[in-house]
């Protein structure tokens, strides 16, 4: 009886767009906006940055409405501590390692606005059903990368790639917001939740996608949706011979035209045996750290970019959540982050199906990201989408360990 209690309401009631709870959604939506970016190329380094300020106002707008929101008896019961003692932990050495090299104030500024927005992720998913944080980040996302798509579509003229313009959201990114709903969707078509609408609206979504000319986003997203297709236990005909057709197709459009080689490739091999010229960066972050302290607890979170020697230019964005976290937090900082992504998915996967399935699909679409995109462990769409599965996973599976269902418990 207790399983059956802590699993209702039932699955079909997430949605990947929706108005209601509409302050759930205003939530997400404001929490969203702050954690994108706002200026191409700029980071903060410390002062009076209006922008930080701005987005600071609109985060602590959204955590005010999520503590004023009602909440019901015994809504902290289920809360698992380790998601924030983890995240804690990982921010105090961010803040330690800026402190020691000297670039403390914007580490200590970083990781407050990355602590207040953990805050409001807690309070919400506190609040409200796991169904409906999931359904109102999706809709945030849907909206936002709609809005920035609509005014930015200009960008295809003139860099072939689909760019946001009011926000100025990078390709990559609307990519991201693109791919929540896309797994969600995908995820209630093969449980047999999903209505004949919702299934149809997979196929423009995946064009908005492949318009933003993301190789990583859309690499990483099928291999998500592929694994989730293989781990359902039963998939109705209908969804298999869609998915069949669907992957024979590509097959085809690869072998038989030139446009997914011109789409992955965009026009010289350079670009993929330098991964973009990630790799240029990578091989600077290797030497980066000149003292035994940078070496164990990094340069804070600050730290965006870093110096490379390279044609045309001296400094280059890290585009890694993985080497960003060896230069930010260091040896030690690193180790408790591959420990926390193991964390969240070891209580993922141990979750009751359909439940299991969706939630680790998102831990493992933003932890795949982050080996070659930012933002996994900053105030940024990814570290959103990581740390509220991570709190749903948590809080899932705390009803199961009462009630003596978990793994080795015999039962």
């Amino acid at each position: 009886m207790t399983l059956e209690l802590a699993r209702a309401p039932a699955t079909p009631t997430v949605r990947a767009l929706t108005l209601r709870p509409l302050s759930l959604v205003l939530t997400c939506l404001l929490l969203m906006v702050s954690a994108v970016a706002w200026r191409r190329g700029a980071f903060y380094e410390g002062g009076l940055d209006v922008v930080v300020v701005a987005k600071a106002v609109l985060t602590a707008v959204a955590v005010g409405i999520a503590f004023l929101t009602p909440r019901g008896p015994g809504a902290w019961g289920g809360v698992r501590a380790a998601p924030v003692l983890w995240l804690s932990t990982y921010l105090a050495i961010s803040v330690v390692g800026g402190v020691v090299n000297a670039d403390g104030l914007p580490a200590v500024v970083l990781a407050c606005r990355l602590a207040l927005l953990a805050f409001a992720l807690v309070l919400i998913t506190v609040t409200h059903p796991w169904q409906d944080v999931i359904s109102a980040l999706s809709s945030a996302m849907l909206l936002l990368a709609g809005f920035g798509a609509v005014t930015g579509v200009g960008s295809l003229a003139e860099t072939g790639r689909l760019y946001g313009g009011i926000p100025p959201l990078n390709a990559n990114t609307i990519c991201l917001l693109v791919s929540f709903p896309v797994v969600v969707l995908f995820w209630k078509a093969l449980t047999g939740a999903a209505s004949a609408g919702e299934t149809a609206l997979l196929l423009p979504l995946l064009g908005v996608i492949w318009l933003t000319g993301s190789r990583t986003g859309l690499s990483v997203l099928l291999v998500v949706l592929a694994l989730l297709f293989v781990a359902t236990p039963r998939v109705r005909p209908p969804m298999v011979a869609g998915v069949v057709v669907a992957a024979t197709g590509l097959l085809l459009v690869s072998a038989l035209t030139p446009y997914v080689a011109a789409y992955a490739g965009r026009g010289t091999l350079a670009d993929i045996t330098t991964l973009n010229n990630r790799t240029v960066a990578w091989g600077a972050a290797a030497d980066y750290a000149d003292s035994l302290a940078q070496q164990l607890v990094g340069s804070g979170l600050a730290l965006k970019q870093i110096p490379v020697t390279a044609l045309y230019r001296n400094e280059q964005m890290l585009d890694s959540s993985w080497v960003s976290a060896l230069l930010q937090v260091g040896y030690v900082g690193s180790v408790v982050l591959v420990l926390f992504v193991l964390a969240a998915l070891r209580h993922a996967l141990r979750l009751p199906s359909p439940e299991r399935l969706l939630v680790a699909a998102l831990v493992l679409l933003v932890t795949l990201l982050g080996v070659l995109e930012s933002g996994l462990f900053d105030t940024a769409p990814a570290f959103i989408i990581f740390f509220t599965a991570t709190l749903v996973a948590y809080r899932l599976v705390a009803p199961l360990d009462r009630a003596g269902t978990g793994p080795g418990t015999g039962r």
